[in-house]
C-alpha cells in the first residue's frame, strides 16, 4: 500500500502492537481460524464465526477489530450492545457461499414451501448467510446453526413433527440429512425455479428437509481422488474434513466436522498420530506449526481469498482511523434487521 511504501513488515507489526497496548482492554480482536499467519499474531481470540461474535458480545471492549469475513462481523454487531463499535479491516472480504442466498431469492422458495405445506416448515440457516437471510428466519420462527449444531437443530425441528428449509450451504444440508438417516426425504432446491418447465411443486412437496443450492469454493476444491491417492499413499492415516466438502468426500473420509473439532481431534490426539485435513490452508498451516509431534497434511492446498484480503497493511490502516476517532468504516445494521437476525441466533444459542 502506498502509504506505508519503504516501511518493512516488521515496522508495520511494531506498529500495530503500539497502538494496540495504547488501546488496552478498550480493544478486542477476534480473529478466525481462515486467517493468515500475519493477521493471527495480533488475536485476542482465535475461534470459529460464531464463537468470536459470542465471545465479542460479551467482552467490556469498545472497539471489536473483527478479522474474517463480513458476515461474521455483522453477527458480531448484531450480538454486541450498542454502545460498542464493530470494524472489519477490509469491507470487501465477502463470502461467496452467503452470497448465494439472497433474501429475495429465498422468499420464491419460502411461498413454494407455504403453498404446499402451511406452517410446516421452519427455516434455518447457515451462520454463513447474511443478516438480511438470518433477519428472514428470525421473523418467520427459525434458527440460525452452524456446522457443530446442524444435526440437533434439524433433529429438533424433525421432532416437533415439521419440516426443514435449510440454507444457502447444500453440501452441509446434505450431510446433515444423511446422517440422520433422511435419505430420500430432502431434496435440494433449484435457486431459479422458474426456469424449470411446470415449476417445482412435485420436486419440493413431501420432503421433511428442503436445501439450498449453494457452496464454499474453498470446501468444494476437495475431490474424492485426493482421499484415493492419500490412502493409497498410507492405508492408516486419518482423514478428517469440513461437512461442506461434497458428500462423497465426507463418506470416504474417516470424521467430519467443525473447525473446532478439526483443531480439537489433532491437538488431542497421540504424538506420533498422521492426519490429513479437508478445510482452509491457514488453519491446517496452523495446526502443523503447533503440533510438531504429529504429522499433519492438507488434504489439498485451498486457500480462501477474501479470508487473505486482510492482512498487516489494512489492519494498520483500520487501527489508525480509529485511534484518529474516525469511525466511518465501522459495521452497520439497520435496527429491525439487527433485532430479527437477533432473534434466529438466540433460538439456536438456547437449543446449545
Amino acid at each position: 500500500m502506498a502509504e506505508f511504501t519503504g516501511t518493512t513488515e516488521a515496522e508495520i507489526d511494531e506498529r500495530i502492537t503500539g497502538i494496540k497496548k495504547r488501546f488496552g482492554k478498550e480493544l478486542f480482536m477476534p480473529v478466525h481460524h481462515y486467517q493468515r499467519d500475519e493477521v493471527e499474531q495480533f488475536a485476542d481470540c482465535t475461534g470459529d464465526s460464531l464463537e468470536l461474535s459470542r465471545v465479542s458480545a460479551g467482552t467490556n471492549a469498545r472497539f471489536i477489530l473483527f478479522c474474517g469475513v463480513y458476515f461474521m462481523a455483522e453477527i458480531a454487531r448484531i450480538l454486541a450492545s450498542s454502545d460498542k463499535y464493530v470494524f472489519i479491516p477490509d469491507r470487501d472480504a465477502g463470502c461467496p457461499l452467503a452470497d448465494f442466498a439472497s433474501e429475495d431469492r429465498v422468499k420464491v422458495i419460502w411461498d413454494i414451501l407455504q403453498r404446499l405445506h402451511p406452517g410446516e416448515y421452519i427455516p434455518v440457516t447457515y451462520a454463513n448467510s447474511t443478516a438480511a437471510v438470518k433477519a428472514f428466519c428470525g421473523k418467520n420462527e427459525g434458527l440460525v446453526c452452524t456446522s457443530s449444531n446442524a444435526k440437533k437443530i434439524f433433529s429438533w425441528i424433525l421432532e416437533q413433527g415439521k419440516r426443514v428449509f435449510f440454507m444457502p450451504d447444500k453440501n452441509l444440508g446434505i450431510n446433515t440429512a444423511r446422517e440422520l438417516g433422511l435419505e430420500g426425504s430432502y431434496c435440494v432446491a433449484e435457486r431459479y425455479p422458474e426456469n424449470i418447465p411446470g415449476g417445482i411443486d412435485d420436486e419440493l412437496r413431501g420432503k421433511r428437509v428442503v436445501i439450498w443450492d449453494g457452496f464454499c469454493v474453498v470446501h468444494r476444491a476437495f475431490r474424492l481422488k485426493h482421499v484415493t491417492s492419500w490412502r493409497e499413499m498410507d492405508p492408516d492415516i486419518r482423514i478428517i474434513v469440513h461437512p461442506e466438502c461434497d458428500p462423497e468426500v465426507v463418506e470416504a473420509s474417516d470424521y467430519s466436522g467443525s473447525t473446532a473439532k478439526i483443531k480439537r481431534m489433532v491437538e488431542e490426539s497421540e504424538p506420533g498420530s498422521r492426519w490429513v485435513i479437508g478445510t482452509e490452508y491457514n488453519m491446517v498451516h496452523r495446526l502443523q506449526a503447533n503440533n510438531p509431534d504429529k504429522i499433519v497434511e492438507p488434504l489439498e492446498k485451498s486457500v480462501c481469498r477474501n479470508m487473505s484480503k486482510i492482512n498487516r497493511f489494512n489492519l494498520l490502516q483500520t487501527l489508525l482511523s480509529i485511534e484518529k476517532g474516525n469511525y466511518s468504516g465501522q459495521v452497520v445494521v439497520g435496527e429491525r434487521e439487527s433485532s430479527e437476525a437477533r432473534l434466529a441466533i438466540e433460538r439456536m444459542l438456547k437449543l446449545s
